[in-house]
């Protein structure tokens, strides 16, 4: 279940990188549904990996880009064709780790691939940190709004499905394992972000049970791409930062407290 592509620089640091939506795969969705649909390239969609540049210019770091694509489409590396899989992923998450015997992990993407860090940085024993840029914490909310078409191609029909991916990330039962304690968890978003208020709850839940979480919030008027495409840099030199156990340091960045930072752009 477990694919994609691994770059290796002879560390033992890895940068899990989670893939946001790709429009080539989203055109095809409805080709999905009618079962005409040419999986070999859809596979090769998956395979054009974002934030691939930065690999290539920080070394300091090994990197895995894991591929969102099971069997039909994608599923915000929670769900396939109407079934879970984030269990099944994520032992072999844990199983790859241990294989190459990595001693930081930090989860790292945007948008649906915000959302792949912050499920794995819950769920994965190993994760020491997240930055999770513009996630989706309400993934049905979302699709329900945003993606109403191609739902059934997600979904499958499954409602109960469908309820549980939306609650995922405010289920209780994710917040019993004790190793949480020790990840930290960097939010990135903005006040014009589709799901700002859901990643502010998110932040609240998370810090309730004691697990640091640190939020930064755009000040700008900027929506859910601009926010990350528009501000790379930053993103770049935070993702080193977190990377290397040191203080934020990027130039556009206020800090408020421990816990929260302003960025003006």
């Amino acid at each position: 279940m477990l694919h994609g592509r691994h770059l290796k620089n002879g560390s033992k640091h890895l940068i899990l990188v989670f893939q946001p939506v790709k429009k080539e795969v989203l055109e095809v969705v409805s080709e999905v549904l009618s079962g005409s649909a040419n999986h070999e390239q859809i596979k090769k969609a998956h395979e054009r990996y974002s934030w691939l540049n930065f690999a290539t210019d920080y070394k300091e770091s090994d990197y895995l880009f894991v591929q969102d694509y099971f069997s039909e489409s994608f599923g915000w590396y929670l769900f396939d064709s109407g079934k879970v899989i984030y269990e099944e992923l994520n032992k072999e998450l844990e199983q790859f780790i241990e294989r190459m015997g990595y001693e930081k992990i930090t989860a790292f993407g945007s948008s649906k691939g915000g959302t792949g860090a912050l499920v794995y940085g819950i769920l994965n024993k190993y994760v020491t940190d997240v930055f999770a840029l513009v996630p989706q914490v309400k993934v049905s909310t979302f699709i329900n709004k945003y993606h109403r078409h191609e739902k059934k191609a997600f979904y499958r029909g499954n409602e109960r499905l469908e309820q549980e991916i939306d609650q995922f990330f405010f289920d209780e039962k994710h917040y019993s394992n004790e190793t949480m304690k020790n990840t930290n968890f960097y939010l990135y978003t903005g006040k014009n972000d589709m799901q700002f208020k859901d990643v502010l709850a998110l932040k609240d839940l998370l810090q309730k049970h004691d697990i640091r979480t640190v939020l930064i919030v755009n000040t700008s008027k900027k929506t859910h791409s601009p926010l990350v495409v528009e501000h790379t840099d930053f993103v770049y030199g935070t993702l080193q930062d977190i990377n290397e156990n040191r203080a934020l340091q990027n130039r556009e960045l206020t800090r408020l407290n421990d816990d929260a930072y302003l960025l003006f752009a």
